[in-house]
């Protein structure tokens, strides 16, 4: 099945299943008779801008990132305050920890914008870690992000 296809399954089904996990998700596809492999729907989450959100009854599913409306550094600043559990500095480093599958969504929105204290990002599934030239740079970046952070 070709990409657009198969992303529109997992638009689909996020909007009609609670679906927490890639396992899951591939269950359900499946179900459709898509076939795709756990690395090809890693990737397809993180094309989607997928998040994983907190549901009424305290389970986490995947749903889209919404607010096309809002510029790019207005999204960072509401995912920051959703997504991020704990924010870090250590040396030139700032560190993220998010919600499980969200890291990675911070990383982009962090890339998308020029931050001249940022030199570059790497995010995994529940870590974005934000490298700066120094010190100084890495305290007015933490500075920055704290301010939208709730913990």
């Amino acid at each position: 099945m070709k990409k657009p296809n198969r992303q529109l399954a997992i638009k689909q089904i996020i909007n009609n299943y609670d679906v927490g996990t890639q396992e899951e998700l591939l269950h359900y596809l499946k179900e459709e008779g898509v076939e795709a492999t756990q690395a090809t729907i890693s990737r397809d989450i993180k094309e989607m801008h997928l998040v994983k959100t907190t549901t009424s009854s305290g389970n986490v599913k995947y749903a889209l990132f919404q607010n096309n409306k809002m510029s790019t550094e207005e999204k960072l600043q509401s995912s920051l305050s959703e997504v991020v559990i704990k924010l870090t500095r250590v040396e030139f480093l700032t560190i993220l920890m998010t919600i499980p599958g969200n890291a990675h969504v911070i990383g982009a929105l962090m890339d998308a914008i020029d931050f001249p204290e940022k030199v570059g990002t790497i995010a995994g599934n529940d870590t974005c870690l934000i490298i700066s030239k120094n010190g100084e740079d890495a305290v007015k970046m933490y500075d920055y992000l704290h301010k939208w952070i709730n913990v």
